[in-house]
């Protein structure tokens, strides 16, 4: 017999997929309205920011009362944990104090209302998703968004003979990208197609090296897993070792044509004069930093942001290395060994759609981490991806699609192995 889910069910599915993916996809969308109003009104505009801001916040607020505030119990610890290690940090580490909290009217930059309000949000709300075929098909036309509204952002600051923030912008742009790559393998997709090429040469013309390797590392275990025929994988490592050829063999005259096209756009490319210097794999300093974080490891702890006193204002630019250095030698590998096994649960799940929606909101996430960024900074897909893998934990235990009839049988991906996890 089948079985319906009731309407309302269906309707808070709706409101918390729309919510998570534009907290997901929020910097890139934010930034292009930022670019938009400044050409628009002026320089000195800032009520674009405000209004965005507070109306992610309404969001997260209506996203709640769809929940009825009732909130699961692993969510709520993960709430506690993070506002006494907070308040704990806060009263006991001094130093610590200047990089947790800024001032109540910066709602755009203080970092525990970028933790409590805009990051840890996502773990809660996602771990009320059932409709996974939703949330992919959501994430992949707001990643689209995301693509175009970067290429928008880009061409309103060359309008005034300016170029964004390389790094910023990349990472900004990683998910969308990433998405779109994964999106047009799997859906067959031409718009996808399209914003993962556009994404792709933005990341490398105008952003940094390390959002290139994210979307590598999201290609190839995206490859890894597919169902594609050993005959095809063997046929496309091929191709790929021939494509590399070619590449090395034409390597200086392609940069030096890159160099050349990007001059004449007026682009400073700093990937393509890193790959001319020979730098590529230039570390820029994080070598350093991340030995004397390592060299301050204690048993307990530094607190939140610790890592940062540690290395002289810098953060860990790795993720392992800064949990263990606020949590401690003990809790933080504790956490190491917890998380390593939630995302090894995560990649074995049945469910296709939620096991591509793993695959990248690790590879832009858990990747990223370990090369840039912290995770207590506006980072939402990061805890959207833990809660997403304790979901695959007790995925085929499920309800079936919210608001439709259960199907006899799963359509199975071309790609990805599937198999029916919700049954009457």
């Amino acid at each position: 017999m089948n079985r319906l889910i009731p309407q309302s069910k269906k309707r808070n599915q709706k409101v918390l997929i729309i919510t998570i993916c534009t907290m997901i996809c929020f910097a890139p969308l934010v930034h292009f309205i930022n670019q938009l109003c400044r050409t628009v009104f002026g320089a000195g505009f800032v009520l674009d920011t405000l209004l965005c801001y507070g109306t992610l916040a309404g969001m997260i607020l209506a996203s709640l009362k769809q929940l009825h505030f009732q909130i699961k119990i692993d969510a709520l610890l993960v709430y506690v944990v993070f506002a006494v290690a907070f308040a704990f940090s806060y009263s006991f580490f001094g130093e610590n104090r200047t990089y947790m909290f800024t001032e109540w009217a910066d709602f755009a930059g203080n970092p525990a209302y970028l933790l409590f309000v805009f990051s840890l949000p996502g773990y809660v709300f996602m771990r009320y998703i059932t409709d996974y075929d939703r949330l992919f098909d959501t994430c992949r036309h707001f990643s689209v968004a995301a693509v175009f509204c970067s290429l928008g952002s880009f061409y309103l600051m060359s309008l005034i003979d300016r170029q964004p923030e390389y790094m910023s912008f990349s990472y900004n742009l990683l998910f969308a990208t990433t998405f779109s790559s994964i999106a047009f393998f799997e859906k067959k997709k031409i718009l996808s197609l399209i914003a993962a090429i556009i994404g792709v040469l933005m990341i490398f013309f105008i952003g940094a090296r390390g959002p290139l390797v994210c979307c590598l590392v999201g290609m190839a275990a995206y490859f890894l897993i597919s169902k594609v025929s050993v005959a095809k994988k063997v046929l496309l490592v091929f191709s790929l070792l021939t494509i590399g050829l070619v590449v090395i063999l034409l390597w200086e005259q392609m940069l030096l044509s890159m160099k050349d096209a990007a001059d004449s756009l007026g682009i400073s490319s700093r990937t393509i004069d890193l790959l001319l210097t020979g730098d590529i794999s230039n570390t820029s300093g994080r070598g350093e930093i991340q030995q004397k974080i390592i060299a301050g490891f204690t048993l307990f702890g530094r607190g939140l942001y610790g890592d940062r006193i540690v290395g002289e204002n810098h953060y860990s630019h790795n993720l392992v290395i800064e949990l263990i250095s606020q949590w401690g030698m003990l809790l933080g590998t504790v956490l190491v060994i917890t998380l390593g096994i939630l995302f090894f649960k995560g990649f074995r799940t049945k469910n296709t759609s939620l096991r591509l929606l793993i695959l990248v909101f690790f590879s832009t996430s858990v990747v990223k981490l370990m090369l840039s960024e912290s995770y207590l900074a506006h980072n939402a897909v990061f805890f959207v991806l833990i809660a997403a893998c304790v979901n695959a934990i007790d995925a085929p235990a499920a309800q079936p699609l919210v608001g439709e009839p259960e199907p006899a049988k799963e359509k199975k991906s071309k790609y990805i192995k599937s198999r029916v996890w919700c049954k009457g």
